[in-house]
């Protein structure tokens, strides 16, 4: 891999804040709760029934229409009783599969009316509450669900959107911003890598952003009780293929200030993109499900201490990585595209699933021809080799095996956002770490993460949060294959797809270090093709901070990575006591070289690396010194006497 020196990375242009998510009414919320859906709201989603809880929403339109009984705020409570009816999964799927029309919720409307003491129900206002509650369940739809072209003015005149995701997950972004791009369905089956593992098989929702999008005319809104179609993933003729990985905790919709970017330096270039991102396992808004579905807690599993033989064991993680390649399969069946893929991308889990699939075997992945990772997570030392620093998984575990408690949604959000690690050695939050802390967006960012999590929030994506989080703590990319053998390989050592590694200078906090391991890892990362970046000034995201300038470096690696010339020097002649010649490997031919002091200065100056490598795995840049009166050839030594240009044996 070609190592990078700091770069300190133009200034992008000003960035508008975020768009703004629509807060709730406080009386249909728990503002002291994260603003949890209140008791009775939560009630009707829980029925995940959608023509039981329409009745219950034509009922409140009812008793707002009757001016003798009116009951303030009943036409709201209408609004958001009929929201719950589309906005989960499982009801929104239920009504898909069987449509609610006017007939039959007048019918059962009656009946709730009469129940309620209602003697006799004016037919008329009947009708009207029912029309009313069909109109905004359906409305909702197609502002959630609808052509790309029309979501956001439908979305504008609903206001705030009831949806309870403890009680039914939603499918779609319901009062956060999405991207102006299609949205798409697929199932997806995966497994760990466990013998005998059992295949989860999930829904989940992801993007194709093109940078021209194929015209078509988009439906109209119908008058009758219809959902919108489902619109069929394509990619348009002529576009490479970029998959971006989100990182935990996130969504698909993470990818939003990267897109245009990348866009815009493809055609700069004459390249159309295609940017395809989506939602990880119990994460954004994919189908979630109990993390023991894939392995039980104890299969993850770790050493824990001196002479211990446990297995090092991440079925979490292996089940997300093969849930990237599953994916990729399954939307090859509906549009072709592994003939075409430019490259993955992610940060942080995205990160660490680009250098894991960096190892996969070529048949199976065969579209793997380039990899970009930022802020990686496991890029670490492991955590497991430190006395302090393997306490952390076990609390991890502890919290993914906690069972959900009336506090645990207060309580979470707590330990994600308030509270700080600890104390004395790590005293900041979790959101501290995410930007640089001189960025001018960094609290309007941390603010609407908040936000968007409230949206998500469920038992099911807390455990797996906590359990994902034990396992990239465990995991490290500069760890042995198999730790009982020490024959065995690194695993960086086994990454074969071209590579472009970065990290930021702010993304250093003590701990993960991540900065400080990224840098260890590309000195590590010999026999791997490709680039390292190191930026100044940045922090953890560097694609949401520095969007424009990674993406042109993104660009340019998928276009002339592969074309770069990377020499190891193995040995040396020299005469009179200076070098004379120098010889060794082109890593990224395999072919061999010998070439004189000139060539090789004259190489160097046009921007081609060589190094030599310590017998400890350190690593050392050769580069042209100019004295006064010759210029010659020298190495940085870094932690080894032996990787330095003078001990090389004779050529």
């Amino acid at each position: 891999m070609r190592l990078s020196v700091m770069i300190q990375p133009p200034p992008d242009p000003p960035q508008p804040d975020p768009p703004s998510p629509v807060m709730p009414p406080p009386r249909f919320v728990e503002p002291w709760n994260e603003n949890r859906l209140i008791d009775s709201l939560r009630q009707a989603a829980q029925l995940m029934k959608p023509d039981d809880i329409l009745t219950l929403a034509a009922v409140a339109y009812y008793r707002a229409q009757r001016g003798s009984v009116l009951r303030p705020g009943d036409e709201e409570l209408g609004n958001a009783l009929a929201d719950l009816a589309v906005t989960g999964r499982i009801a929104y799927g239920k009504l898909q599969s069987a449509p609610v029309n006017d007939a039959t919720l007048i019918a059962k409307t009656n009946t709730a009316l009469i129940a309620d003491g209602e003697a006799q129900p004016l037919p008329a206002s009947v009708i009207g509450a029912v029309r009313l509650a069909l109109d905004r369940a359906y409305g909702v739809a197609w502002a959630l669900r609808g052509p790309v072209s029309q979501r956001v003015a439908l979305r504008s005149e609903l206001g705030w959107i009831a949806v309870s995701a403890e009680d039914d997950t939603p499918h779609r972004p319901v009062n956060v911003p999405t991207l102006p791009f299609e949205q798409h369905e697929i199932s997806v089956t995966a497994a760990s890598n466990l013998p005998g593992a059992p295949s989860v098989t999930l829904n989940t929702r992801f993007y194709i952003a093109s940078a021209v999008e194929d015209t078509a005319p988009a439906p109209d809104p119908p008058d009758s009780r219809a959902l919108p179609p489902d619109p069929t993933p394509h990619v348009p003729d002529g576009h490479e293929v970029i998959l971006f990985l989100h990182g935990d905790c996130s969504s698909a919709d993470e990818a939003a200030a990267i897109i245009p970017q990348l866009h815009m330096a493809g055609l700069a270039i004459g390249k159309k993109y295609s940017i395809i991102s989506v939602d990880l396992p119990n994460n954004g808004y994919a189908q979630t499900f109990p993390h023991k579905d894939v392995a039980p807690s104890s299969d993850t599993s770790w050493p824990g201490g001196l002479g211990s033989h446990t297995p090092l064991q991440t079925p979490i993680l292996d089940f997300t990585e093969n849930f990237v390649v599953a994916f990729v399969n399954a939307l090859d069946q509906i549009t072709p595209i592994k003939n075409r893929f430019a490259g993955v991308i992610g940060g942080s889990l995205g990160g660490n699933l680009g250098l894991r699939l960096g190892r996969r075997v070529f048949t199976e992945s065969a579209w793997l021809n380039a990899i970009v990772s930022w802020s990686a997570a496991s890029v670490w030392a492991p955590m497991i080799n430190d006395v302090l620093k393997s306490v952390a998984p076990g609390r991890c575990m502890a919290a993914a095996d906690d069972p959900e408690k009336l506090s645990s949604r207060a309580d979470h959000f707590n330990a994600v956002y308030d509270k700080k690690l600890d104390d004395a050695l790590l005293p900041w939050t979790q959101p501290d770490t995410w930007y640089w802390k001189d960025w001018p967006f960094r609290a309007t960012h941390i603010l609407a993460s908040r936000i968007g999590r409230r949206e998500i929030y469920n038992t099911n994506f807390r455990q797996w949060h906590w359990r994902l989080s034990a396992e990239q703590l465990i995991f490290s990319h500069v760890d042995k294959v198999d730790r009982e053998d020490s024959n065995s390989k690194f695993r960086y050592e086994l990454n074969t797809v071209l590579q472009l590694l970065s990290a930021a200078q702010d993304d250093n906090y003590r701990g993960a270090n991540i900065f400080d391991a990224t840098r260890d890892l590309a000195n590590r990362m010999v026999v791997t093709p490709g680039r390292s970046l190191f930026l100044a000034n940045t922090g953890h995201s560097i694609h949401v901070e520095r969007p424009q300038f990674l993406a042109s470096k993104m660009v340019d690696f998928f276009t002339t990575a592969a074309m770069d010339p990377l020499f190891q020097v193995t040995c040396i002649h020299k005469q009179d006591g200076r070098i004379r010649r120098v010889g060794g490997t082109n890593l990224t031919t395999g072919e061999s070289f010998n070439i004189t002091e000139a060539e090789c200065i004259l190489s160097i100056g046009r921007g081609n690396e060589f190094f030599v490598m310590g017998a400890d795995g350190s690593r050392a840049s050769v580069y042209v010194v100019a004295g006064q009166s010759s210029i010659y050839l020298s190495t940085q030594r870094d932690s080894s006497v032996e990787d330095n240009l003078s001990s090389l044996p004779e050529c």
